[in-house]
């Protein structure tokens, strides 16, 4: 592999962020080994990183369906097929949206924990991280889901590329990171004495911003198809709830945000729809959400 260089965008915990031009992304230096992030993913991510997170994904429930079920709105813009593979599939409710409408689905996890809950769950998961090998056997699919995923791996584009090889000819991708570097973030840091808080580099390898993931995604022969962010969160935080560091206000501000999306999703979704193209539009947002289509 080239040698990764650009300017350095932040130091932390004796790891370097850097805006590469071989990449075409920011992430860490020195890389990660493969090894030793599939055995923190396997054992300590849910266990020591999120040990809450079952609890929390059953209160949110109805909201993740809610929020799945416009993803699948997407996905079924551009495919009539309905055979899915979700990677990281975590506690499965991605799986479950897409069974509520007809969908074929399966998910890969190398956390054991998410894997014992989705498969308690009804669902047809591999116990491992993905590549060509552990895929084997589960065939070509009409849309793949890599959810929270391309920020956490050591090499993105041999992992689009490995994703490639399942997709049927047309097939299209779906990729949600977090909107790292984003204005309202870059505004708290400026202008409010925050530090980078997203920057976590022991399992954030990589850093997108929309017209990275863009160029990205292209880079690897895949054509846009939609584009959105998700709700900004960072608006919490210059409304005076501060939650950088507190899990406690970061929960209520995410039960504010969930009770107003939820108002939309039930009265008027596609105005929710309008603010999601309009918050990509602004550069804004918490994540990115990203559609794309396998050339044929």
């Amino acid at each position: 592999m080239s040698k990764h260089v650009g300017p350095i965008l932040d130091a932390v915990d004796g790891a370097a962020i850097v805006n590469c031009r071989v990449c075409g992304f920011s992430h860490v230096l020195p890389l990660p080994s493969e090894e030793g992030l599939k055995g923190f993913y396997a054992k300590d991510f849910y266990n020591s990183e999120k040990p809450d997170y079952f609890k929390h994904a059953e209160e949110d429930l109805d909201w993740w369906l809610a929020t799945y079920g416009h993803y699948y709105d997407l996905l079924e813009k551009h495919t009539r097929g309905r055979r899915l593979l979700d990677i990281g599939s975590g506690p499965g409710y991605y799986l479950d949206a897409g069974q509520r409408r007809g969908w074929e689905t399966f998910g890969i996890e190398p956390a054991a924990a998410a894997v014992d809950y989705s498969r308690a769950r009804g669902h047809k998961i591999v116990h491992d991280v993905f590549s060509r090998e552990s895929s084997v056997g589960l065939g070509v699919f009409d849309a793949v889901v890599l959810s929270l995923v391309l920020e956490h791996v050591p090499n993105p584009a041999t992992l689009l590329d490995e994703v490639s090889v399942v997709l049927k000819p047309g097939g299209i991708i779906m990729i949600i990171v977090p909107n790292d570097y984003n204005p309202l973030q870059m505004l708290l840091v400026r202008d409010h004495g925050f530090k980078p808080w997203w920057v976590v580099p022991a399992h954030h390898i990589n850093y997108f911003s929309i017209e990275s993931l863009k160029h990205f995604v292209a880079s690897r022969g895949f054509l846009l198809n939609e584009l959105e962010t998700t709700y900004p969160m960072e608006q919490f935080i210059l409304s005076g709830q501060n939650y950088v560091g507190n899990p406690e206000v970061g929960r209520a501000c995410h039960k504010e945000r969930k009770a107003f999306e939820m108002a939309l999703f039930k009265g008027n979704s596609a105005l929710l729809s309008q603010l999601f193209t309009s918050w990509s539009e602004a550069g804004i947002g918490r994540e990115i959400v990203l559609v794309a289509s396998k050339a044929l």
